[in-house]
């Protein structure tokens, strides 16, 4: 039977190939994964089972950061345990700086098989890693709607995504999934393309983290011909899933102005 190390080592092996059937078959049946309470992303805590850890912990780390554990010391302890160090290493996707964060894996091992992995991490590190990979997300949304760029905009949605707008706008209501995002997006242009002009169309996002979302301040803005304009701020509510929008809520500041400016369409089309 190989020792305690050369499982482990092979556990490691296993991470980097993205092997999901290897890493099966070193996990036990009663494998218990312990994960840093920091992490993002709700993945802290205990996961009970090998179909847990890969489901809910190793596939959507990888699916968000790209990252790999790169093991650099293996301590093997006296009660049979392996510890490992080593480093973390990544490129979330839409980040530009690379996630890197020291690691500790407390493995404990029976029948051959690891049982218990107990991770301690610079959290810290993987919180500023999100936090980047999402605001990228986000702004490379923004900037499809700019350019109405409706491939890009639901290919920056989960299939699952929830969108929610005031009731009284025309655009406004419950709209789910792919089908519904398109109908939001085509109901919105439909309202505001022949009233705004190229430099309306600028949204000026300001994006900032917080808790568990991403929270959006952008101006809707517009012209007619007769000099009216339209500029009132919009707030938006974003929550993110794996590197994809998976709900949207929108504030108009001002619903009832928004309303009497669409009312009185007077004028040209801006250009």
């Amino acid at each position: 039977m190989p020792s305690s190390t050369d499982v482990a080592r092979e556990l490691y092996v296993a991470f980097e190939r993205a092997d999901r059937k290897l890493l099966l078959e070193l996990l036990h049946p009663d494998f218990v994964g312990y994960v840093s309470e920091g992490m993002p992303g709700g993945l802290g805590g205990a996961h009970v089972g090998p179909a847990a850890m890969l489901t809910e912990v190793w596939g959507p780390v990888w699916r968000r950061f790209r990252v790999r554990p790169l093991p650099g010391r293996f301590l093997s302890c006296d009660d049979g345990t392996v510890v490992v160090t080593g480093t973390y290493v990544g490129q979330p996707p839409g980040a530009g700086a690379p996630l890197e964060a020291a690691f500790a894996h407390v493995l404990a091992l029976r029948d051959g098989q690891v049982c218990e992995l107990r991770q301690i991490t610079d959290t810290r590190r993987w919180a500023q890693a999100a936090t980047a990979a999402d605001a990228e997300v986000v702004r490379q949304l923004f900037a499809a709607v700019e350019e109405r760029d409706s491939e890009a905009v639901l290919d920056a949605y989960a299939t699952d995504v929830v969108i929610r707008e005031a009731p009284s706008l025309p655009y406004g209501g419950v709209y789910h999934g792919h089908d519904g995002a398109l109908r939001h997006a085509l109901a919105y242009t439909a309202t505001w393309d022949h009233l705004q002009s190229a430099e309306d169309r600028k949204l000026q996002p300001q994006i900032r983290g917080c808790d568990d979302r991403v929270v959006v301040t952008w101006r809707q803005k517009a012209t007619v011909g007769d000099g009216r304009h339209l500029d009132v701020p919009v707030v938006d509510l974003i929550g993110l899933r794996d590197g994809k929008v998976a709900s949207l809520e929108m504030f108009q500041q001002d619903t009832a102005a928004v309303l009497d400016f669409l009312a009185r369409p007077e004028g040209n089309d801006p250009g």
